[in-house]
């Protein structure tokens, strides 16, 4: 309370310095609801009513009131109102200027009226926007029956065409064309499907004065409505979907461009090219001190603001309708400064200094982890070896977790790691062992060693079956013999097609379908086809062992890890 007290006398000081330099004071603020429901505000002022300026806002809704060469003596900074869908006014003074604040529920129409000394401002219910407000304000709509544009006999530059194509990849291209070179335009985004160009000084002629459908082009946009204002011709282009922006301008050609993009790209694209993402917020002082520009966005935003005794200067601005945050970038850039934020605390101080604290903060931290207890901890490796891990934690190959006070030790017997290290760094490695210890694929590699006569090769046999997660059919098959007879009912007839589907019970558990074995009449040919991707053909060729025919003398297998090399030797 006593901080607000002494923030309101300085306040008072500030305007009782700045008064004796303005032509007036604004003296009171009364306020009453009208009997259409709309707010009427009387303002009073010491030396006449000065000159007025005023523009509105759409996101968010707030309508400015600027007084010029007007010093500001009133008590309350800021004050509730909550009538006529007018929520507070706050009352602000740069310079020789006092800025009114109105924030609306929504888009309001405002009228002035001078009575005196006295200025009557009514916002809502039916009053009417005064012509001689009319600054900044955004684009309206105009009637369906528009009067025709001024004559190009002005000497301004005239729009001599209008053209609308479909590019390369699908996108919308606007030509817009003048009769001569170096008009002023400029081309935003707004939200994800807008785009704003505003061309200032410039004459429309008639002809080009409608609504462009451009839809069946099949381009990210959909519509082209040009707009014509006092300071020129504003072009509102509705889109659809994702699409990025590119607009040039050369000589006395203005070409405004949406590819279609997809979503994360276009995201992407975004962050790079304008990282901020802050409400939008207008700002118009002169020569006023950074401190109470810092002040008025802390209010604005609703974070709380920390400034160093280092922070000095005063700033001239004029920004309309950008992020707060690149607002605040753009003062503290202009006068050497930086910001941090920490929660919803923004502080603000030299870069210099801000360096020197964090500087500061990292040498604290590094202190308190040198005097930080050390504690141990039991690690069972299960599927790595644990001297490669220790040798990794260790940093062998230039890289490791431990700290400087920090130990590992291996148990071979038990394939354990015993780490010592601050509490924060151990968990640390246990996060890091959680991601290193698991499981690798193996390959199991097998040989036999047979010795065979020469009349083996007449007595082979074969082992084959198949099986599937489905029914099947189209299983074929050939033979001299008269069929062939699988297991589980399943035969093979003399054209070599099976006598019925296969299913979920045609695969012999613990055996192949088939199972000729060599004797002395075998079969002399068998043909097989691969079924498809989701069917399991075996097979499996056995030579016949017998008495004095054939002898295994060695079965040798070895199973290595992936990426290992692994040799079978006899």
């Amino acid at each position: 309370m006593k901080q607000m007290i002494r923030a309101m006398a300085g306040l008072c000081l500030l305007a009782v310095s700045s008064a004796a330099l303005a032509a007036t004071t604004l003296t009171g603020l009364d306020f009453r609801q009208g009997e259409s429901g709309e707010l009427q505000v009387d303002l009073t002022f010491s030396h006449g009513v000065p000159e007025v300026r005023g523009y509105r806002l759409d996101d968010p809704a707030r309508l400015t009131i600027d007084l010029v060469d007007t010093a500001n003596q009133l008590e309350q900074r800021r004050m509730e109102l909550g009538i006529g869908g007018v929520e507070q006014v706050t009352a602000l003074e740069a310079g020789s200027r006092t800025r009114l604040v109105f924030n609306l529920d929504g888009p309001l129409p405002y009228d002035t009226t001078q009575q005196g000394d006295r200025l009557r401002l009514s916002i809502g219910g039916g009053a009417a926007v005064a012509p001689t407000t009319a600054v900044a304000q955004q684009p309206v709509a105009r009637q369906a029956t528009p009067a025709p544009a001024p004559a190009p006999a002005s000497g301004r530059p005239v729009i001599e065409d209008i053209d609308f194509r479909r590019g390369e990849g699908g996108a919308g291209r606007l030509i817009v064309t003048f009769d001569r070179a170096g008009v002023d335009a400029r081309v935003r985004e707004e939200g994800r499907n807008r785009i704003v160009a505003d061309i200032r000084d410039v004459e429309l002629p008639a002809s080009h004065d409608q609504v462009l459908d451009v839809s069946d082009f099949n381009t990210p946009l959909r519509r082209i409505t040009p707009r014509v204002g006092r300071d020129g011709v504003t072009f509102d282009i509705e889109g659809s979907g994702e699409f990025a922006m590119l607009s040039t301008q050369s000589g006395r050609q203005l070409t405004i461009e949406a590819q279609p993009v997809a979503q994360a790209e276009r995201d992407q694209r975004v962050r790079q090219q304008f990282p901020y993402t802050g409400e939008r917020i207008t700002l118009n002082f002169q020569d006023i001190e950074v401190r109470s520009v810092l002040a008025v966005i802390a209010d604005f935003t609703g974070l709380n603001l920390v400034a160093s005794d280092s922070v000095t200067g005063r700033v001239t601005l004029n920004l309309q309708d950008v992020p707060w945050d690149q607002a605040l970038d753009l003062v503290l850039k202009s006068h050497g400064l930086a910001s941090r934020q920490e929660g919803n605390v923004i502080v603000v101080a030299p870069a210099s200094e801000l360096a020197n604290i964090e500087r500061q903060e990292i040498e604290a931290r590094a202190q308190v982890e040198t005097l930080a207890p050390l504690v141990s901890e039991y690690v069972e490796v299960k599927y790595a070896r644990a001297e490669d891990l220790a040798q990794l934690l260790r940093g062998g190959d230039g890289f490791g977790l431990l700290t400087e006070r920090g130990r590992v030790a291996v148990d071979q017997r038990t394939n354990m790691l015993l780490i010592q290290d601050t509490a924060d760094q151990v968990q640390e490695i246990l996060r890091t062992l959680d991601r290193l210890d698991v499981a690798v694929r193996q390959v199991q590699i097998e040989a036999r060693i047979v010795i065979a006569r020469d009349g083996v090769t007449q007595q082979l046999g074969v082992n084959w079956g198949v099986s599937s997660s489905r029914p099947v059919r189209g299983v074929f098959g050939s033979s001299t013999r008269d069929g062939l007879t699988f297991g589980d009912g399943i035969s093979l007839n003399e054209g070599g097609r099976v006598d019925r589907r296969f299913t979920e019970r045609s695969t012999r558990s613990g055996g192949l379908a088939v199972d000729l074995g060599g004797f002395d009449n075998a079969v002399s040919t068998f043909g097989f086809g691969y079924l498809s991707g989701d069917i399991l053909l075996d097979l499996e060729l056995r030579a016949l062992e017998s008495e004095n025919q054939s002898q295994t003398i060695s079965q040798p297998r070895i199973i290595t890890a992936n990426q290992r090399k692994a040799t079978i030797i006899q």
